[in-house]
């Protein structure tokens, strides 16, 4: 039993060693949750699950989708065209921003990608969260790990980066963790271990989403129980007003009306859930009263609000600057996806373009500017990432990738809503609602992602591989029908 403890936890490390160690900062703070990613898949291979994995369809459906994406990735590596310089001096040459063709590419005739140390810097935390996702689907699948399990892994740990950053917000924290080493001049906003506010409230709210379900579930089991207690709800709760307040207030524009979204989408799909619990969790307090019962989720409730108001002023001030500047970065993204259209439209006189499988993974950063000679000065400075996640994938992946893509991810959403719309008798409640929480979760992700990076960022990407295994192992989730015999009473 303790091995299997020991197990779990090391399974579900990168859900807490990737935000926690600096989530989105460069370079070498990535390589932990990269080493602990692959060390956990290796553990889930230890794990012994309580029963068998009944659904061979979804199985080797995913495995398929991840290999045809590893596949793509690693040729494109494989057959670079291309060296991308970006401030160097060569011989008696500045080149400041340059891609040098290669007379070395294995495959001239071939697609291949524009660099092979940015599609390196991409491929070495996609493989791993794919077979992240692969290994998380077959614990869950064969019931080694529970989706309470999982689901509170995630929601707990962002609940702690929610009360990290709300604590440098008060406090005025000039750098991560209250190091000024640990802070880039170039982008004064941050939160908690996020580079971006926008990028951190996209995590908080797929924390948010799974956490409310979490309670519903939770609560749900134990109301069951004649000798439960509150604490395990109360506890939920408060976390919930945490990781709120933190993805209202933590500075994005978009990611406060993503969090209003999901709140909104959890109430409305979750109505009829919600009103019998609360009918029903005043047995869970010592009175039974459901007078106390009232007050104590008015009081939770008003702690809410008066948390996102009092941490809420610079959401409200960035609002107002960028009236004042008419939504100048609105404009700024509409010409940058516009100019992204044009990269998948034409075909630039320099670089080869190949439709079905892209410029390669890594090759936005560099090929960017050669598309945007023309847009004047708006679209000068550097970007690393696109601010449209399904865009860049398009560019880097081509229409045959990003439709492997699209299979992986809109998969995992559509087994949800079948088992939840289809075969809601065949699942618990508990597991009904987490069904709920990683669809919202994953919508509201996808939407995020039209206007932010989030799929570029190595820890929020590998925590959104976690909550997309939820719906590729739904299929196996489902209770067996039992066989009714005419001596024995029909199983109601």
């Amino acid at each position: 039993m303790p091995l299997r403890s020991i197990l779990i936890a090391i399974t579900l490390l990168p859900l807490a060693i990737g935000p926690w160690w600096l989530g989105s900062y460069y370079g070498e703070y990535r390589w932990p949750l990269i080493y602990a990613t692959w060390i956990a898949v290796a553990a889930s291979f230890l794990l012994k699950g309580e029963k068998p994995d009944r659904a061979p369809l979804s199985r080797w459906t995913s495995l398929f989708l991840v290999s045809l994406l590893a596949s793509q990735g690693l040729w494109m590596l494989h057959n670079a065209w291309g060296h991308f310089i970006q401030n160097e001096i060569i011989g008696t040459r500045h080149y400041f921003w340059e891609i040098i063709e290669l007379d070395s590419q294995p495959s001239p005739l071939l697609p291949g990608t524009v660099d092979k140390r940015e599609a390196w810097d991409r491929l070495s935390y996609i493989i791993p969260g794919l077979c992240y996702f692969l290994a998380l689907r077959r614990c869950i699948a064969n019931r080694a790990l529970k989706l309470s399990t999982l689901c509170g892994t995630l929601f707990w740990t962002g609940v702690s980066i929610a009360l990290l950053g709300l604590a440098q917000r008060f406090t005025e924290a000039e750098g991560f963790f209250w190091n000024k080493e640990l802070f880039d001049t170039q982008r004064v906003l941050f939160f908690a271990t996020f580079r971006s506010p926008g990028i951190a409230s996209c995590y908080l709210n797929l924390c948010l989403s799974v956490g409310l379900s979490h309670l519903l579930a939770i609560t749900h089991e134990l109301s069951k129980n004649k000798h439960a207690t509150p604490t395990r709800p109360l506890c939920i709760g408060i976390g919930i007003i945490g990781i709120t307040a933190a993805a209202m207030s933590a500075g994005s524009k978009a990611g406060a009306i993503f969090t209003a979204a999901t709140l909104f989408l959890w109430l409305i799909t979750n109505f009829r859930a919600i009103w019998r619990l609360i009918k029903q969790s005043s047995s869970l307090l010592p009175s039974g009263s459901p007078h106390e019962r009232n007050i104590l989720a008015g009081a939770l409730l008003g702690a809410m609000v008066l948390t996102t108001l009092s941490f809420g002023g610079l959401v409200s001030q960035r609002w107002e600057q960028a009236e004042e500047s008419n939504f100048n970065t609105l404009t700024q993204r509409h010409l940058a996806n516009h100019s992204m259209i044009e990269m998948l439209e034409t075909k630039h006189p320099r670089f080869p373009k190949w439709e079905a499988l892209g410029y390669g993974p890594g090759s936005f950063m560099p090929l960017f500017p050669f598309f945007t000679l023309d847009k004047g000065d708006s679209l000068k400075s550097k970007w690393v990432y696109a601010h449209n996640d399904h865009l860049e994938t398009l560019i880097e992946w081509g229409w045959l990738g990003t439709t492997f893509w699209i299979l992986l991810i809109g998969g995992s959403g559509f087994l949800l809503l079948y088992e939840i719309l289809a075969k809601n008798k065949a699942h618990t409640h508990a597991h009904l609602f987490y069904f709920n929480g990683a669809a919202i979760g994953m919508f509201i992700f996808l939407l995020h992602a039209t206007v932010d990076f989030p799929f570029q960022i190595e820890s929020i990407a590998i925590s959104f591989a976690a909550v997309m295994s939820i719906g590729w192992a739904a299929t196996s989730l489902r209770r067996k029908s039992k066989v009714r015999y005419r001596s024995q009473p029909a199983d109601c």
